[in-house]
C-alpha cells in the first residue's frame, strides 16, 4: 500500500462516492488515546499481507450509495487549537503555541472526513519547546479496504459484499473497558465465515515497549477464536483481528476499545523498572505540608497525612507506625467515599481489597517496585474528586540510580497530560540511595479537577506543569528537598 500527499487524496475524494480508485493513505504508526494508540501496522483497517506470507484479500464490488455531502475543501492556513490539518500538509496545528505536557486529539486526514465513517483522532502531545508534536495514530480515509463499513469516511454507504464486518466509533459490539477488567475479544462477532485460523493483536499507550517487560495489558488466546486481553492502564487500545481463510488469504480488521477508569488517575513507567525503584506520589489536595519531616529523613518515612503513595495507599498499611514520628499510620482519607469493589478487585492486590470490601479513594493500584510489581505501571486513582480540587504530583528516585519516567494523567477516562515522553525526558533524575536519604525529587505538576455539579462525574482537568523556581521551562529536580 503506498501513499500520496492529503491534497492529492483530497481531490481524488472530491469526486464524490464512485469507484475507489488510486492508493489509500498510510498512516502513522505511532500514537495513544483521546484518540487513538498506536497500531502495530502502517496501513490500518484494510487488507493487509501478514509478515509471514499471503496476501490481501480484496473484494471488489458496487459500492457508494446514499452519500452525505463532504467538504474536502483545504484552507490556507492552519487553524490554532483546533487538532485539525486544516491547509492539509500533513501537520496539525504546526507553529502553534501550547501549554507543555498537554494532550489533544488530531486528525492528520482532510478536515471534512474527521470523525466521518470509521476515521478517528490521534494524540498529540505539546513539547517542551511549547509546539505541538507528531500527530500519531488516528484512522485515516482507506480507500481499498473492504470491511463493511465506511473506510472512505465521505458518509457513503459501502455496498460491496464483504466477508468481514468491521466496527466503526460507537458500534455496540466494540463496549467501553475498564482497567484491570477482562475484556473478551470474539472473531465470530466481525467474521462469520470458514476460517483456517486467527490472530488477535493489541497495541497500548506511551509506556509500551520502554522496557522488555513493561506492558500495559495481557493478551491471552491471540491465536484463538475468542481472546482476552486485561488492560492495566487507561487510554485507547487499537484491537487488530486477523482471519486466515481457506487457501492462504487474509483479512484485515482494526478498531478501538477506549478504557476509562473514572475521576483522576495519575500512571507512571519507565525503561529502567527492572533495575531501579521510582515511587509515585500524589499529594493532598489544598494542602502544602511537607512531604517528609526533615531533609534529614529518609525515602521510607513520608508524612502520612500529606500525600498518597505506597505508604498509605495500598490494600494493606504496610508501617502501622510512622518510624520517626511515632504516630499510627493509617490509610490516606481525604473524605472521598469509597467505590464499588468491581473498580479495584482485579488488580494485583485484588485478594486484599475483596477482603475489605471496597476501593479506597485515594488508591495505589500498582507499585512497582523490585520484588512485587517489576516492570508494571505504577498507578495512582481518586474515582470520585471534588470539584476544584488540586492535587500535586510527585516522582521520587528512590534507589538513586539514572531513571528516565514518564508520567500520564487521566481525566474522566480521557489523557489530558504526558511529561517526559520523547524528545523530553526527564534527565539526570538521580540522586544517593534513598535508604539513607530522601533522595531525587521531581515535583511534576498541580492538576485541579472538574466535576460535573449534577453527575458527579469528573469532565476535565487543568493541568500546570511545575518548573525550577524561578524559571518557566524545564522539569523541576529537587535533592534532600522535603519541602511541598
Amino acid at each position: 500500500m503506498t501513499a500520496r500527499p492529503l491534497v492529492a487524496l483530497s481531490l481524488a475524494l472530491l469526486a464524490g462516492c464512485g469507484a475507489r480508485t488510486g492508493a489509500s493513505l498510510d498512516q502513522s504508526p505511532r500514537g495513544v488515546d483521546a484518540g487513538m494508540d498506536a497500531g502495530p501496522e502502517a496501513g490500518i483497517d484494510s487488507a493487509i499481507p501478514f509478515p509471514d506470507g499471503g496476501h490481501d484479500a480484496g473484494f471488489d464490488g458496487a459500492i457508494d450509495a446514499g452519500c452525505i455531502a463532504v467538504d474536502d475543501a483545504c484552507g490556507m492556513v492552519e487553524v490554532c487549537g483546533n487538532g485539525a490539518n486544516d491547509d492539509c500538509d500533513e501537520q496539525v496545528d504546526e507553529d502553534c503555541d501550547c501549554e507543555p505536557g498537554s494532550v489533544q486529539g488530531c486528525f492528520l486526514g482532510p478536515p471534512g472526513r474527521r470523525d466521518v465513517g470509521a476515521c478517528q483522532d490521534g494524540m498529540q502531545v505539546c513539547t517542551a519547546a511549547g509546539a505541538w508534536g507528531a500527530c500519531e495514530g488516528g484512522v485515516l480515509p482507506d480507500e481499498e479496504a473492504c470491511t463493511g463499513r465506511d473506510d472512505v469516511c465521505n458518509g457513503c454507504s459501502d455496498q460491496r459484499i464483504c466477508p468481514i464486518d468491521c466496527p466503526s466509533p460507537g458500534d455496540p459490539r466494540v463496549p467501553e473497558g475498564v482497567p484491570f477488567a477482562a475484556y473478551t475479544l470474539n472473531a465470530r462477532e466481525f467474521y462469520a465465515g470458514p476460517a483456517d485460523g486467527f490472530r488477535w493483536l493489541v497495541d497500548g499507550g506511551p509506556c509500551d515497549g520502554l522496557a522488555p517487560r513493561l506492558n500495559s495489558y495481557e493478551l491471552t488466546g491471540d491465536r484463538e477464536e475468542v481472546a482476552t486481553f486485561t488492560p492495566r492502564l487507561s487510554g485507547d487500545y487499537r484491537v487488530t483481528l486477523r482471519v486466515i481463510l481457506p487457501g492462504g488469504d487474509r483479512l484485515q480488521c482494526s478498531w478501538v476499545v477506549h478504557v476509562a477508569g473514572p475521576g483522576l488517575r495519575v500512571e507512571m513507567c519507565y525503561p529502567e523498572s527492572e533495575t531501579e525503584d521510582l515511587d509515585l506520589f500524589l499529594h493532598r489536595p489544598m494542602d502544602s505540608t511537607n512531604w517528609y519531616p526533615s531533609t534529614r529523613s529518609t525515602a521510607h518515612q513520608p508524612l502520612p497525612e500529606a500525600s498518597c503513595g505506597w505508604h498509605n495507599c495500598e490494600a494493606v498499611v504496610r508501617q502501622p507506625t510512622h518510624p520517626v514520628t511515632g504516630a499510627p499510620v493509617t490509610r490516606a482519607d481525604w473524605g472521598y467515599p469509597t467505590t464499588d469493589i468491581s473498580g479495584c478487585e482485579n488488580g494485583m492486590l485484588g485478594d486484599q481489597w475483596r477482603m475489605l470490601g471496597a476501593c479506597s479513594n485515594p488508591r495505589l493500584d500498582i507499585d512497582n517496585n523490585l520484588s512485587e510489581g517489576i516492570g508494571v505501571p505504577e498507578n495512582i486513582n481518586v474515582d470520585n474528586p471534588r470539584d476544584g480540587d488540586t492535587f500535586r504530583i510527585m516522582v521520587q528516585n528512590f534507589t538513586g540510580g539514572v531513571a528516565r519516567p514518564l508520567v500520564n494523567v487521566y481525566c474522566g477516562g480521557r489523557r489530558v497530560a504526558t511529561f517526559g515522553q520523547a524528545p523530553d525526558e526527564v534527565r539526570n533524575f538521580r540522586g544517593p540511595d534513598g535508604n539513607r536519604s530522601i533522595g531525587t525529587m521531581w515535583r511534576v505538576a498541580d492538576v485541579t479537577v472538574s466535576v460535573d455539579p449534577d453527575t458527579g462525574e469528573t469532565i476535565g482537568c487543568d493541568v500546570i506543569q511545575l518548573h525550577p523556581i524561578g524559571m518557566s521551562t524545564g522539569y523541576r529536580l529537587t535533592l534532600e528537598d522535603n519541602t511541598y
